[in-house]
């Protein structure tokens, strides 16, 4: 089964932004706009490993 790299990077991406979100959660004193940073950081990411890709990869 083949799994494109933007893929693999975004679920690799995911996977660490929740271990780390348990402890924004604990924490009251936490910045508002943290989980729109790391969503932005997770798109770009995702759009820049998918640019890398031949046209035969799609």
């Amino acid at each position: 089964m083949y799994i494109p790299r933007s893929i693999l990077v975004l679920i690799i991406i995911v996977y660490l932004l929740f271990l780390t979100s348990i402890d924004w959660i604990n924490e009251p004193q936490g910045a508002w706009f943290r989980p729109f940073f790391v969503g932005i950081l997770v798109v770009i990411v995702a759009a820049w490993s998918h640019r890398e890709q031949d046209s035969d990869e799609l």
